[in-house]
């Protein structure tokens, strides 16, 4: 029979953990988050904590993307805290989650494993974590059912209804006189202007953005939500799609299907999760990584521009069929 995840106090664990002695069979986990209700979008701080003797190994995993309901915004993976001889190990962990619908969560236990001197694998595993996430619309005490008492009585505007009408009037025969102007005078040929195309627009702004913006203002905030906007503009007007309006988990869940390779729809991902990072959850952006950014979005709208030459049917150099003779 499974056991039911135990749920542990949202605060940080502040007490020192007890070091296993040398003959311990398993490493001893402790996890924390910093609160237990969370409003949706909000960013949840969750430590993870490991101890274990000096002569094991911990093996390090891949960063999290995700952990059931909950978005991994940083992932921090292990970092050594404390290394005193022969006296044991101490590893960290830092996550930042959030989730972006409300409701009661669980965010599921983390497993790893450590490697013994002996050569044997020994498996860790955390507890899991209760989490409440409330509805940016919600507030303290409020009734969410009865919405009576949220707006007073209606009141019945005066009538004046004429002054619209007698409004409306003036503006027709106003509008009626400029076309019989109009009328009267010799036609001017319209001139259309084709509008830019969209890997033109988004290669003009993404030379200004360079000119107007330094990577590192506000520690990147600025330029990421800068150059997320031109991409995310020129994916709507490339392809069709509407991601101006679109949270970035919502664009990377439709990027497995998207018209452009792999290596793109993973880098794509890649930057939409760092761009959250940067203007969301406020981690400064690494020396030197938003001009990297910027040449990759450069790139890739230079690589998928649409050719202008219709592709034929026949191959290239094909001799045309010989007549054949009466």
């Amino acid at each position: 029979m499974l056991r039911p995840p135990r749920f542990l106090s949202a605060a940080i664990l502040t007490s020192a953990l007890v070091l296993p002695a040398q003959g311990a069979i398993s490493p001893r986990v402790a996890v924390s988050a910093d609160r237990q209700t969370a409003t949706v979008g909000d960013p949840i701080q969750i430590l993870v904590n490991i101890q274990h003797r000096a002569d094991w190994k911990l093996v390090p995993d891949p960063p999290l993307r995700n952990l059931g309901e909950f978005d991994v915004l940083h992932d921090s993976s292990f970092v050594d805290r404390w290394n005193e001889g022969e006296d044991g190990k101490a590893f960290k962990r830092q996550l930042v989650l959030a989730a972006f619908r409300p409701g009661g969560f669980w965010i599921p236990s983390l497993r790893g494993q450590i490697l013994t001197r002996s050569g044997d694998t020994l498996t860790w595993q955390s507890d899991s974590l209760a989490i409440t996430i409330g509805s940016v619309l919600s507030q303290p005490g409020a009734d969410t059912i009865n919405i009576a008492g949220l707006k007073g009585p209606y009141v019945a505007p005066v009538a004046t209804w004429y002054w619209w009408a007698l409004g409306a009037i003036a503006l027709l025969l106003t509008a009626l006189l400029l076309w019989l102007r109009s009328r009267r005078r010799a036609a001017v040929t319209a001139v259309v202007v084709p509008s830019i195309p969209a890997w033109e627009a988004a290669l003009q702004q993404l030379a200004k953005l360079r000119q107007d913006v330094q990577p590192q203002q506000e520690g990147g905030r600025v330029w990421y939500f800068r150059l997320s906007e031109i991409l995310r503009r020129y994916l709507d007007g490339r392809y069709g799609w509407n991601s101006i309006d679109q949270t970035s988990t919502e664009i990377i869940r439709q990027l497995p299907e998207a018209p452009f390779d792999g290596s793109h729809r993973e880098r794509a991902e890649e930057f939409l999760r760092v761009a959250d990072q940067v203007r969301y959850a406020k981690q400064p952006a690494r020396e030197g990584r938003p001009e990297v950014d910027l040449e990759w979005v450069r790139t890739f709208v230079n690589e998928t521009i649409p050719h202008l030459v219709p592709e034929t049917s026949e191959p290239v150099g094909s001799a045309p069929e010989a007549e054949s003779k009466p």
